[in-house]
C-alpha cells in the first residue's frame, strides 16, 4: 500500500524521537558513572596541619606522715643512722659486723704517759697503725673499750729505737676489766718479731701490759715495746 507524502513524514519524525532519548540515557548514564564511581579527593601539601596538643604529666611524691616507720633514723644533728633502736642494734658502740679498727685510733681509758698511738719499727720492720708502750720492771699499761669486739691482734718486739733495746727480755700479756690475764704472754726481746693473738668475746675493756723480765744495761730499768698495727676485730 503506498504511503501519502505527509504519513511518510510522520513515521520520519516518531522514528527520530527514540533515538533522542536512546541519546539522553546514554549521556545520563556516563554522567552519573563518573560522579559516583570516578570522584577522587586531592589533599594538598599546602593545606593546613592538625595542631597536636601534648598533656605534661606529673609525679606527685607521697610525704611520710608523722609517726610513719622507716628503715633509716636521724640523729638530733639531722645526721641520717642506719636502724633504728640502739638496743635492738646492740647499742651505740656496737662495731657493724666484720669491722676492724685500730688501736692507734682509738682513745686510751687509762694508761701512762708511755701509752701513745705512733707508728714504730720492730726488727727492721715498719708497722704505720701502731701503740708504742713503756715497759718496766713493775709493769705499765694501757686500758682500751673493746665492747661489741671479739680478738685483738698484733706484732709486739721491742722498739729499734728504743735505748736499753739489746739483750733485754720483756712479756706482753692482755687481762680483762678485772685483771685477769685472757690468753697466752708474749715474750718480746730486739732480735724478734712475735704475734699477739687473744680472744676478747665479752669483753667491755681490756688492760695490755709490758713488763721488763731482763735488762740488757743493768744501769736502765725500762725500755719501749711496740705493738704494730694492733687492731680490734
Amino acid at each position: 500500500m503506498d504511503l501519502t507524502k505527509q504519513e511518510r513524514r510522520a513515521r520520519r519524525r516518531w522514528g527520530v524521537i527514540p533515538k533522542w532519548f536512546e541519546l539522553l540515557a546514554i549521556c545520563a548514564a556516563t554522567i552519573a558513572a563518573g560522579f559516583f564511581g570516578g570522584r577522587e579527593t586531592v589533599v594538598r601539601a599546602d593545606d593546613p596541619k592538625p595542631e597536636v596538643t601534648v598533656t605534661a604529666t606529673t609525679t606527685v611524691t607521697a610525704t611520710p606522715e608523722p609517726g610513719d616507720s622507716a628503715d633509716t633514723d636521724t640523729d638530733t644533728d639531722n645526721e641520717p643512722r642506719v636502724g633504728g633502736d640502739p638496743e635492738e642494734s646492740g647499742g651505740p658502740e656496737s662495731p657493724p659486723p666484720g669491722s676492724v679498727v685500730y688501736l692507734s685510733d682509738r682513745d686510751v681509758i687509762d694508761g701512762g704517759t708511755d701509752a701513745n698511738a705512733q707508728p714504730v719499727t720492730i726488727r727492721a720492720k715498719h708497722f704505720a697503725k701502731s701503740v708504742r708502750l713503756g715497759c718496766n720492771g713493775a709493769g705499765e699499761s694501757a686500758v682500751y673499750s673493746t665492747s661489741g669486739y671479739t680478738r685483738l691482734e698484733a706484732k709486739v718486739g721491742i722498739l729499734a729505737d728504743s735505748h736499753n733495746a739489746i739483750g733485754s727480755v720483756g712479756s706482753i700479756q692482755v687481762a680483762n676489766a678485772a685483771g685477769n690475764p685472757i690468753g697466752e704472754e708474749v715474750v718480746i726481746r730486739s732480735s724478734a718479731i712475735e704475734d699477739l693473738s687473744v680472744d676478747i668475746s665479752g669483753q667491755d675493756q681490756i688492760r695490755i701490759t709490758c713488763v721488763m723480765t731482763k735488762s740488757g744495761d743493768e744501769s736502765s730499768s725500762h725500755f719501749y715495746s711496740g705493738l704494730g698495727n694492733a687492731a680490734l676485730s
